[in-house]
This record gives C-alpha cells, sequence and structure tokens, in this order.
C-alpha cells in the first residue's frame, strides 16, 4: 500500500491533440495531477485493472477534464490553488472533507486555499471543472459595486434541483458520452457559456456575499441606458459581457440591471439576446433571398446561441414561425 506523497513532476501531451488524452498507473496519473492541479498527497487502497486515465475536455478561460485515478483512492489537497474546483462524478462516488465539513452531495464546488479530503471508489470517474478564482473575483466586484473585502467561499454542496446543479448534470451528458460540447462551436459561444457558469454560480450557490447582494443602488438615468442599448446594438457580434455593458453606459452592474428592469422590464442581457435574436432573423431573410447555402445552425451560433432548440424556441416565440421557414423564404 502507498503511503502518502508530496508533490511528482509530470507533464501533459500538448493541448492541440484532439482528444487529449493520458493513461497510466497510479504513479503516472498522480504525477499528471500534481501538474496539472495541485500538490496533494495519494494513498492507494485498492486498485483497478483499467489503469488511470485522464482527459482534457475543453481549454478555455475555464478548463473541463475528466480524470480516474484507476484505484480506490484517498487524496489529501493542503490547500487549492488560485481556482476553484466543481467536481461531477461520472461513475462511482466519494466522500469529501471541505476544512471540518462533511460533504454528502455528489456535485461540489471547492475553492482556493480550502483544504480538501477525499476518497473515491475503484470505479470513479470525475468531470472536473477548473475556474481561476480572477473570473469569480471580477464578477463579484461588479455585482458589489467594489472589491470583496475578505474571501469568497462557496457552499460546497450542490443539490441536483438547484440551477448550478441542473447546469452541471447537463454538462455531464457529452462529457460521459465523449463528444464536443456545443459551446465549442465558437469564440462566441464559448464566451456565453463561461459567463452563464459564473452568473449561475455567483446568483444561486450559497456563498460569502449572498446577504450583501440585495438591493441595488439607485437607478440610472435615460442617458445611461442609451447607452448601454447602443452598446449592445454596436457590439452584438463580439463576446461582450455584463460588465462591458455597464462601462459602456457608466454606472454599477447593479445599477444597470435595476435600471433594465424598472425601465425596459428586461435585463440587460436579455436585451442582448433580442438584438442577437433580430441579427439572426436579417441573416436568414439575406440568405432566402440570395440563396446562400449558410444554415439556420451556422446562424444561430453565429450570434452565440448554443443551444438550437433554445434558439429555435425564441424564434418562433418572436416571429411567428420556425427559423427553418424564414430560411426557406416562406413568411
Amino acid at each position: 500500500m502507498n503511503e502518502l506523497r508530496s508533490q511528482d513532476s509530470g507533464s501533459l501531451p500538448s493541448p492541440s491533440a484532439q482528444p487529449l488524452i493520458f493513461k497510466g498507473d497510479v504513479e503516472e496519473m498522480r504525477a499528471q495531477v500534481s501538474q496539472n492541479f495541485s500538490p496533494h498527497g495519494l494513498k492507494v487502497i485498492k486498485s483497478h485493472s483499467n489503469g488511470g486515465r485522464y482527459r482534457l475536455l475543453h481549454r478555455g478561460n475555464i478548463v473541463l477534464h475528466t480524470l480516474a485515478y484507476g484505484a480506490e483512492i484517498r487524496v489529501e489537497v493542503p490547500a487549492l490553488p488560485d481556482f476553484y474546483n466543481i467536481h461531477v462524478p461520472l461513475t462511482g462516488g466519494g466522500r469529501l472533507t471541505v476544512g471540518r465539513q462533511d460533504v454528502a452531495a455528489p456535485l461540489t464546488i471547492i475553492g482556493p486555499r480550502r483544504r480538501i479530503d477525499m476518497n473515491w471508489s475503484v470505479d470513479h470517474d470525475i468531470m472536473i471543472i477548473q475556474i481561476p478564482e480572477v473570473l469569480v473575483d471580477r464578477l463579484l466586484e461588479d455585482q458589489l459595486g467594489g472589491a470583496p473585502k475578505k474571501d469568497m467561499h462557496f457552499e460546497p454542496q450542490v443539490t441536483d434541483e438547484s440551477p448550478l446543479g441542473r447546469a452541471l448534470t447537463a454538462l455531464s451528458l457529452p462529457a460521459t458520452a465523449g463528444i464536443p460540447f456545443p459551446f465549442a462551436a465558437s469564440s462566441l459561444a464559448e464566451h456565453h457559456f463561461e459567463q452563464f457558469l459564473l452568473h449561475t454560480m455567483i446568483g444561486s450557490q450559497p456563498h460569502t456575499y449572498s446577504a450583501d447582494l440585495g438591493e441595488p443602488s439607485a437607478p440610472s438615468t435615460s442617458a445611461a441606458l442609451r447607452r448601454a442599448r447602443h452598446f449592445c446594438e454596436e457590439h452584438a457580434a463580439e463576446p461582450i459581457t455584463l460588465r462591458d455593458i455597464a462601462t459602456a453606459a457608466r454606472v454599477s452592474v447593479r445599477t444597470l440591471q435595476s435600471s433594465f428592469r424598472e425601465h425596459l422590464q428586461t435585463t440587460p442581457m436579455a436585451y442582448l439576446r433580442n438584438v442577437r435574436l433580430a441579427r439572426a432573423h436579417a441573416d436568414l431573410v439575406h440568405i432566402a433571398a440570395t440563396g446562400s447555402q449558410t444554415t439556420v445552425t451556422e446562424v444561430a451560433l453565429r450570434w452565440g446561441f448554443v443551444h438550437l432548440s433554445r434558439f429555435a424556441s425564441l424564434y418562433r416565440q418572436t416571429y411567428g414561425h420556425a427559423p427553418s421557414v424564414t430560411r426557406r423564404g416562406r413568411q
């Protein structure tokens, strides 16, 4: 039986390889994980004949991996580095202790500088979503209207029925099937996915500042609204964020959100989505008129609509028929 060990060195294959897969025994896997995640102690309880495997699913600002040691193991991480780890078991199961808190839920989120003690079953295969701390802090600063004054910690247990739990469950489906994620189709789609995940985390999962994200500050002027709407219309094809819109409007994020709710009965990102939907409609009309071979899927992804069924539903609600009808020239 292997005793607890310190960090080992190792290097992952080139990220250009698709799909990126590494296979090896427990010791090789430990070296890879130490290199790619953090130093950790490892104790092997029972080996598995299939061995370990690592796969890089997606690399962007947010990174998605799957990991299986090929053994029943105990892992100790003294302090997670400057990123958040979200664990989504695909097969098998385990037990986690974060600090002194036992975590019963299979879906977990663990932040920087937290001590972790994990036990994973011999048949475990886990999707790990790695989110840099700076992305969370940046969004939190926007929401608070100023820099956070204390460390940010999420409640580590993520329930299946929560918005974050449902999103993670949806992400596990292509990870289990070994197929590409829809958001990998374009940089705009990837950006939307990252923003969706960050906002879902901060908006739905309990954390240090949940009580502080209450009522926003005073509403903005009509001039700020005009600046925000103009910015959305001028930059609809770009991967802009809520923070970008607020900066262009010269108000805080929370003030911007309040102003959109009060005066337009919508949110800034919903307004941007409607602008993009109108641009997609214009593209489909142009395709019908010119006989272009561009598909509805290509148009949807061009304007950042990753979920095609959702795009079709929004389009039908707005224009009274499916996007394919517009593309064929039947109004």
